[in-house]
């Protein structure tokens, strides 16, 4: 019965540990968020908050759009006819941004309106990992207080606590989606404010 409880006690403990660890997440390099621009090898740019490994050029950029690191691994476009059309798709883009947007402010507006249903998304899973933590603290302390007293520990509490872990691992993951989706709204605005900032100061 004493392996039981140590058992028990050591379930408990590294569920308190795992939702803890798992909000400890690492900016890049330490030093705050950073943005890749990336441009491929047919001089397409496109931004990332991840770095792509395939990308002709890339360029890591901070907040104030200040290069902090430059990727080289470009590689010659297959033929000459895509070079020009991914051109003429930047130069599109580019037009349909500057028309879009006057102010780098606005396109911080524009980003908040997009991320207020995601984070919304965010905040109810977290709320309901949070009570599915809780519960399954709960179940583990029962669990702990039979196996303290040298009881047997019922099948039912026994398929409750599987059940509940499950429920965890499948909000957390859930979690996860929520929050990578929510950053990648970040990142493609934050993308277009660099842009929208590049071309100002080339057209001064």
């Amino acid at each position: 019965m004493k392996v039981i409880r140590s058992l028990v006690s050591l379930t408990i403990a590294t569920a308190l540990a795992v939702p803890a660890l798992a909000q400890q997440k690492p900016t890049p390099g330490g030093s705050g968020p950073v943005t890749y621009k990336c441009v491929d090898g047919r001089g397409k740019i496109y931004y990332s908050d991840q770095f792509t490994p395939d990308c002709g050029q890339t360029q890591e950029m901070n907040r104030q759009g200040r290069i902090l690191k430059k990727h080289e691994t470009a590689k010659p476009a297959a033929d000459g006819t895509g070079g020009a059309k991914d051109s003429a798709e930047r130069q599109r883009r580019d037009r349909a941004l500057m028309s879009t947007y006057t102010s780098e402010e606005e396109i911080d507006l524009a980003r908040d309106r997009s991320l207020m249903i995601p984070l919304q998304a965010v905040k109810t899973v977290e709320n309901r990992l949070d009570k599915a933590n809780s519960q399954l603290f709960d179940l583990k302390s029962q669990a702990d207080r039979l196996a303290g007293k040298q009881k047997a520990i019922p099948p039912n509490l026994l398929e409750e606590i599987d059940g509940k872990q499950k429920e965890v691992s499948a909000l957390e993951a859930e979690l996860q989606q929520k929050k990578s989706y929510a950053d990648s709204v970040r990142a493609r605005y934050e993308g277009d404010k660099l842009r929208y900032r590049e071309l100002n100061t080339a057209s001064k």
